[in-house]
């Protein structure tokens, strides 16, 4: 994209015959260098292009004022400025992409009127407490990133009816992200805010269908209206003690990996994991003892792969598993119904399946534990009076575990 820069003012005072609309080539670029080059696109209602604002472009005024343009059809851009302590631009209902980078001295933001925007993205915005958003905010939006801030609330944009993509990260005065949407088409990751007090809480109280959602460090996570998550639905290294997602039916992958806090998991209503890789991973949980509240779970597409400190795995209606299953624990564990999923003629799990109690480190599928050796056929260890694996009555002991092997070969 050609970047080219205008005079302004002369751009302004043909905007004003022209009933206050301005125009450039819409793959263009005017950058502003000064605030009279910011006044100049105020007296533009209506701007066609791009707007960078260069280093320096507040001057001693430390104040960028664009109050007057309402639209801006290209990109609006402020990065790499140390001076600029306020962006007033409280008239723009509309712009393009958004985006304003490492301005450390930035404190006010005035966007009272915005309401659409493509790609929003904040970043290293180290003075920046509020948004300075208006009611209802920004409701529709493409993706939408913002990190590196000292934001503590996210008013004004918590209302989005709209949005493609969205990541919260590394915002240590941010404890609560809470968002109206019902529908988010591609990937959500959320992490590392708040931790110094137990990390963020997370609600999304009417959001049904996502791409994938991966959340980190939260003190809590509130999905009650999940229904379809089309690629992975991953929790890492969290703090809640329970999960429930009372409406889920579908998920491309499920993954719990060291959630230290971790006591339950409830999704009831899931039938099927059948996503591009379809895993269904549960490791490294250390409080969690039994791997139940999945009543329904039916299909998976890849492999299973559960490791941690369990006593029991509970999936009473598991009928195929696509991929391969590891099974391992620290605690004493009964593999003989694990093992016997792969058993020809009622084969549950249709790849290797590894299966092992008393282990002093779970692993992974691909390292065998102590005892066991893994590959095309299915081996097992179990010691002691071992805890069961509660198998589906329909079916028998070997489909439920033909479906866990199924789970971890897709792994």
């Amino acid at each position: 994209m050609a970047i080219q820069s205008y005079l302004l003012p002369a751009l302004a005072m043909v905007s004003v015959a022209t009933a206050a609309s301005c125009s450039i080539d819409s793959t263009s670029t005017t950058t502003i260098v000064n605030p009279a080059g910011a006044a100049a696109l105020a007296a533009c209602t209506t701007y066609s292009g791009n707007v960078a604002f260069q280093t320096g472009a507040a001057s001693n005024e430390a104040t960028v004022n664009i109050n007057g343009v309402t639209d801006i059809t290209g990109s609006l851009s402020y990065m790499d400025d140390s001076t600029v302590t306020t962006f007033d631009a409280g008239t723009l209902q509309s712009v393009g992409d958004f985006m304003l980078g490492n301005l450390t001295a930035l404190s006010a933001l005035t966007m009272g009127a915005l309401t659409s925007a493509g790609d929003v993205n904040f970043t290293g915005l180290g003075s920046l407490a509020s948004l300075g958003f208006g009611t209802p905010g920004l409701t529709k939006a493409n993706n939408v990133l913002i990190t590196n801030t000292i934001l503590n609330s996210l008013t004004g944009i918590n209302k989005l009816s709209q949005v493609a993509g969205f990541s919260i990260s590394n915002n240590p005065y941010l404890p609560t992200i809470e968002l109206d949407v019902t529908a988010i088409s591609g990937a959500v990751d959320i992490g590392a805010n708040d931790v110094s007090n137990g990390g963020q809480s997370i609600s999304f109280p009417n959001l049904q269908t996502a791409g994938q959602l991966t959340f980190r460090n939260s003190s809590s996570v509130m999905l009650p209206s999940l229904a379809n998550v089309s690629e992975n639905l991953g929790f890492y290294d969290n703090l809640f003690a329970s999960l429930a997602t009372p409406n889920l039916t579908f998920a491309g992958g499920i993954v719990f990996v060291d959630n230290t806090m971790l006591t339950s998991i409830s999704m009831p209503m899931l039938t099927t994991i059948n996503g591009t890789n379809g895993t269904y991973q549960i490791a490294n949980n250390t409080l969690l003892k039994s791997i139940d509240g999945f009543e329904n779970l039916s299909n998976v597409k890849g492999g299973l792969d559960f490791t941690g400190n369990f006593t029991s795995v509970v999936l009473p209606k598991l009928m195929n598993v696509g991929g391969a299953m590891n099974v391992q624990t620290s605690q004493q564990f009964d593999c003989s119904n694990i093992t016997s999923l792969g058993n020809t003629g009622n084969q549950v799990v249709k790849g290797s399946i590894t299966c092992a109690g008393s282990e002093s480190q779970p692993g992974n599928p691909s390292s065998a534990p102590s005892g066991t050796s893994s590959g095309s056929s299915s081996t097992s260890t179990s010691s002691g009076s071992a805890a069961p694996m509660n198998l589906p009555s329909a079916v028998g002991g070997a489909s439920v575990l033909a479906g866990l092997l199924q789970l971890l070969l897709s792994f």
